[in-house]
């Protein structure tokens, strides 16, 4: 990675840390008051510690820095997998971008979350925040288009990773969804009544074996990226 791109990386995240304050501050307020109809974005924005002018630099409304909380963490997993050292194992740099973002640093309780595995997004287990952000109608749109994003947002990366042309190759669409779907099973496995495993070395293992079947297998031959 060039200085340059180093550079960028930084901005970026410093970016997106700020639009998590944000988003964190829009949570916490819905959750304190039942809903975020009396929420207004100077709360928000107050609770953040930013200026009323930074937060809508940021967001256009209260709904959508309330529902960029997926997405978000889906452009963190991207840019931090892209900072790891590139001598570092693919599946050892993957595992721990995941574990952090997605669990960060905290073991979620099954009980609470099986409650909520109807609605499930991205293998999110915090339940408070989902049942927040799920039942607001204005922020829902925003979650649903941001579950999508990792895909999106892992399939350059990797083909850097591998030196290949995401527009030409398959090879880092579909290691991207086997990372995707190893979040999930490794969420509704952990959900299982006779599995007493923590969630955070069930998701280590799932992402970790998705990885290591990008480094064992050669990419396929050049054919055409899904529509």
């Amino acid at each position: 990675m060039s200085a340059n791109e180093e550079a960028s990386s930084r901005r970026e995240l410093k970016r997106l840390e700020t639009r998590r304050s944000i988003s964190n501050a829009a949570l916490g307020l819905t959750l304190a008051r039942g809903g975020l109809e009396t929420v207004r974005p100077e709360e928000i924005a107050k609770a953040a510690g930013v200026s009323p002018r930074t937060f809508h630099n940021y967001f256009p409304s209260r709904e959508a820095a309330l529902g960029a909380l997926a997405g978000d963490r889906a452009k963190r997993i991207a840019l931090k997998l892209g900072d790891r050292p590139a001598d570092e194992p693919f599946a050892t740099a993957l595992t721990e971008v995941v574990a952090a973002e997605y669990t960060d640093g905290e073991e979620p309780e099954k009980e609470s979350v099986h409650k909520l595995h109807s609605i499930m997004a991205e293998g999110c287990v915090n339940v408070e925040a989902l049942r927040a952000v799920m039942s607001e109608e204005g922020a829902r749109p925003h979650v649903l288009h941001a579950m999508t994003r990792l895909e999106a947002e892992l399939i350059p990366v990797i083909a850097k990773r591998f030196g290949l042309d995401p527009d030409r190759d398959m090879f880092p669409w579909i290691v991207a969804a086997a990372v995707n779907g190893a979040i999930r099973v490794a969420t509704e496995y952990w959900l299982r009544d006779d599995v007493d495993a923590p969630y955070t070395a069930l998701l280590r293992e799932a992402v970790a074996t998705a990885a290591a079947l990008a480094e064992q297998a050669p990419p396929p031959p050049p054919g055409p990226v899904p529509a």
